[in-house]
């Protein structure tokens, strides 16, 4: 039978683990974005590829929560995912901050893999809003979509949650693009999961914005320590850069002398839609994009400005 001491070391042993748990799903829940968005429906594989961002997030999250919690446990960093966060004053021994600097490194190139993923995910979105809008041919934007899919190949092994499948889900949307059992296009259907996918892109820049935000204290105490992080890739940048737009709701503000506007419109009590408006130079409203769930403002205005390109449209 244990002793009153073995049971109170016991006790304080899963305490501390608990308590280790909760700090790990804490900084796991402080990457959200809050952002509503409808549930994929079915669009071929669009939708399909629209979840694997998703799929590919979430993987992330986890990931980083892990690993950023252990680095800071191991390099006495406290208070990471929260308002005060404490680092040790002195630095500890220089093989440590080595299996360290590695370890991040290893996150930051798992999460460059996604960003990547990410990027050539709405790269598509953006091929199909131009077919929807009419600036692109279906047969241009399938030969810009093949281009994307070997592109998209590379990163699939490294992005989390991601399967080979991915790859034939570009296949059902050129299918979309190509074959329509009444003769009809599904524009509407391919409109809205195109908004669907452009809020699922905007959520997870806003998410890794965060997951970079708080590795910073980490990322901090690895270079006071003499540790070398280098620079970020492009395609993360782009992603982050998207991310910061969205929480600092920029975007741009003019073109070919139309002024542009985002309001929003009510869908639920909870819920609203965003409408990009083009004016004139008498602030009268020329042009308006369908309701949105999209909370990136930018989305709605490169809308805009394709269809002020394929009208040839003119503010004055």
């Amino acid at each position: 039978m244990p002793t009153p001491a073995q049971l109170e070391q016991q006790l304080q042993a899963d305490r501390l683990k608990r308590s280790s748990l909760t700090s790990k799903l804490n900084i796991e829940k402080s990457f959200s974005a809050d952002i509503q968005a409808p549930e994929p429906q079915s669009v071929g594989g669009l939708d399909k590829l629209n979840q694997q961002i998703n799929n590919t997030v979430e993987g992330v999250k986890g990931k980083a929560a892990t690993e950023i919690f252990g680095m800071a446990g191991a390099l006495g960093i406290t208070g990471i995912g929260t308002g005060n966060i404490n680092s040790p004053e002195l630095c500890p021994d220089p093989l440590l901050i080595q299996q360290i600097l590695q370890r991040r490194n290893a996150l930051i190139s798992q999460i460059e893999a996604s960003a990547a993923f990410i990027n050539i995910v709405d790269r598509v979105l953006n091929i199909i809003s131009q077919v929807i809008s009419g600036t692109e041919t279906s047969l241009s934007a399938l030969n810009l979509i093949k281009t994307s899919t070997a592109a998209a190949s590379q990163f699939l092994p490294a992005v989390p949650g991601a399967v080979s499948a991915a790859i034939s889900y570009f296949d059902d949307i050129r299918t979309i693009l190509t074959f329509k059992s009444d003769g009809n296009p599904k524009l509407p259907e391919l409109k809205r999961a195109v908004d669907t996918g452009s809020t699922y892109v905007t959520r997870a820049a806003l998410v890794f914005n965060s997951i970079l935000l708080t590795l910073k204290a980490v990322d901090l105490f690895l270079e006071k320590c003499g540790g070398d992080l280098g620079e970020p890739s492009e395609d993360l940048n782009t992603l982050v850069a998207k991310g910061q737009a969205v929480a600092s709701n920029s975007f741009e503000t003019s073109y070919k002398g139309f002024t542009f506007q985002v309001i929003e419109k009510p869908f639920s009590p909870t819920v609203n839609r965003k409408i990009g408006q083009a004016l004139n130079s008498q602030g009268i409203v020329l042009l308006e994009t369908d309701p949105s769930f999209t909370t990136d403002p930018q989305v709605l205005i490169e809308e805009l400005k394709l269809i002020i390109d394929r009208d040839n449209l003119k503010a004055n």
